[in-house]
């Protein structure tokens, strides 16, 4: 589980540069793990939640808990060998790195 705040190309709005760089770092395993696992036929999801209502959003979010679940589990069941290491947000958007 990563976080659209990895995203490079996305930060127009700097701060926080210890989660970003976290995130960032795990995006870049994701992508290497399905790189590395590909001839092997195991595809690897990189997801964002989106933003959920959670203490860490203050409870601010745009979705529940359950409904990013809900969305990962049907991110999860359209995952294959041909968007492996593909980073997308819940809602089924590709995000860019």
């Amino acid at each position: 589980m990563t976080s659209r705040m990895g995203s490079i190309e996305d930060n127009d709005s700097g701060g926080r540069y210890g989660y970003r760089v976290s995130k960032a770092g795990l995006n870049a395993a994701g992508k290497s793990l399905a790189v590395d696992l590909k001839d092997r036929g195991i595809p690897v999801a990189i997801l964002h939640p989106g933003f959920v209502k959670t203490d860490m959003t203050g409870n601010n979010g745009d979705i529940t808990a359950e409904q990013a679940a809900h969305r990962l589990v049907q991110r999860m069941d359209e995952l294959n060998l041909g968007n492996t290491g593909t980073f997308w947000h819940s809602d089924g958007s590709v995000l860019p790195w």
